[in-house]
């Protein structure tokens, strides 16, 4: 009787771990599959893809899933690298380096030093950068799995070598690395994955061409474009891709090819959320427009120029921080006129900053004031003469207000969107019902039926609805 009773506690206790087991293995199964589905989000949308990560991160301390966590922190590396925040990344670097170390995985903290590297470099300290590239590398060396994830690792040294370069001003040092990475890709003999790394590398060294060659560069440019597989979706390299063939055609003075290049890589930066080197392109426009007598699109630009420039001194003033921080750690605390002589730079930037900042800052205001103003009245004459450039003019200007209102309701149709550009210019019942030759009474129910759609109770103003989005 007792061993019948043992016996059924057994089976019991056996049923009940492997019930708690089984459960256990769904929760890492489904949660490694929404890992996937945020990878797959981060190749087409980073914005929408980024707001995941932090929850993720979590989700996979608490499954003690090291993997997850070390991939979803590189992860964030990423996108603060294509968003060209470096204060947030030097950051995240630092704690990638840290927990790979920790897990002893050399893959990440390999990576974790590349990343690290780029914030050198952007603050100017080539040495520290070059260092960290080096011990990137060792880090790979002694790896033995010799798998295509240490293997990729590697072709990522060699480009954020070029990196270094390409920001010391060593264009020709950039090209070499890279022609290295190339030369490397031979060792990928199934053709898909040679044509796949074979795009990036050749969009890569078409722009450190672009430094000194462009001949070679808009070479190299349609060569990654005519190799791409049809399966990668569009992304920075394609964005690299069209900025230098825009460059190549400006320099030809073929405008005509050349905006529409620049625009066809502002296209794909605004759809995928990358803006790494966006700048460039504004630049290369205001010019052009300047060139062709274009006032308006001139002033748009520069102004682009001016809100992008000040982002980044703050970015970079925040970063240079983080990075002095962090190489103060390395060197030894007992040389005090080391500490002086950083404690002095860093004075020495922080009142050189905040002065340049202040002053950007000011005349950023002066101007987008008097801008305001013209941009309006550029928008609305559009609007009057039923230009089919309006919507493409009112999203330069307000870029996010599409994505905005889809998010709040993804069943839009485009004409509502159209109609709620027309509310964020504050434009009348009267004045929508005049420009667009529809009654008064139809543009109440158009209203209305927004009202709806956007849950807006009847006690707030549908216009500052709309403005405070």
């Amino acid at each position: 009787m007792v061993k019948n009773i043992a016996r059924l506690v057994f089976f019991f206790g056996l049923f009940f771990y492997s019930l708690i087991f089984s459960q256990s293995q769904r929760n890492i199964q489904e949660f490694k599959d929404k890992v996937a589905s945020n990878s797959e989000l981060f190749n087409t949308n980073i914005d929408k893809a980024y707001l995941q990560i932090n929850q993720l991160i979590k989700e996979s301390k608490k499954l003690k899933d090291s993997l997850s966590e070390m991939k979803l922190l590189e992860r964030k590396c990423r996108y603060f690298y294509s968003k060209n925040q470096v204060d947030s990344l030097v950051i995240v670097s630092e704690k990638l380096e840290k927990t790979s170390a920790e897990y002893n995985n050399a893959y990440y903290e390999a990576m974790a030093n590349i990343y690290i590297a780029e914030t050198y470099s952007v603050n100017k300290f080539y040495d520290k950068a070059i260092l960290h590239l080096n011990n990137s590398y060792e880090i790979l060396q002694k790896d033995q799995s010799k798998t295509k994830k240490i293997f990729y690792a590697k072709a990522n040294v060699l480009s954020s070598f070029a990196n270094v370069y390409l920001d010391k001003n060593e264009p020709e040092k950039a090209v070499k690395k890279l022609l290295e990475e190339i030369k490397n890709g031979n060792e990928l003999k199934d053709p898909k994955e040679f044509a796949a790394f074979q795009y990036l590398n050749y969009s890569n060294i078409s722009n450190a061409y672009a430094q000194y060659n462009l001949d070679s560069a808009y070479y190299y440019a349609k060569k990654s474009i005519d190799i791409k597989p049809s399966d990668i979706s569009e992304d920075k390299s394609m964005i690299d891709n069209y900025t230098v063939i825009g460059q190549y055609f400006k320099s030809q003075k073929d405008y005509k090819h050349s905006v529409k290049n620049f625009h066809e890589a502002l296209k794909i930066s605004k759809k995928i959320g990358i803006e790494l080197n966006i700048n460039n392109i504004h630049k290369a426009l205001e010019e052009i427009y300047r060139k062709t007598n274009q006032k308006d699109s001139a002033d748009f630009y520069e102004n682009k120029i001016k809100q992008y420039d000040l982002q980044m001194l703050q970015s970079k003033y925040n970063s240079l921080q983080e990075v002095i921080s962090k190489d103060k750690q390395e060197q030894d605390h007992s040389s005090n006129k080391s500490l002086m002589l950083w404690g002095i730079s860093l004075a020495l930037l922080i009142v050189a900053s905040t002065f340049a900042y202040i002053k950007l800052k000011k005349k950023k205001t002066e101007e987008t004031n008097q801008n305001l103003h013209e941009t309006y009245n550029h928008l609305i004459s559009l609007i009057q003469n039923h230009d089919s450039g309006f919507m493409f003019a009112f999203e330069n200007v307000f870029p996010e207000f599409s994505d905005k209102l889809l998010r709040i309701n993804p069943e839009l149709q485009q004409s509502e969107i159209e109609f709620c550009a027309l509310l964020k210019l504050k434009l009348t019942t009267k004045e929508i019902a005049k420009y667009t030759f529809i009654e008064t009474r139809t543009v109440q129910n158009k209203k209305y039926r927004l009202r709806k759609k956007f849950e807006i109770p009847q006690s707030v103003d549908i216009y500052n609805w709309i403005d405070n989005l």
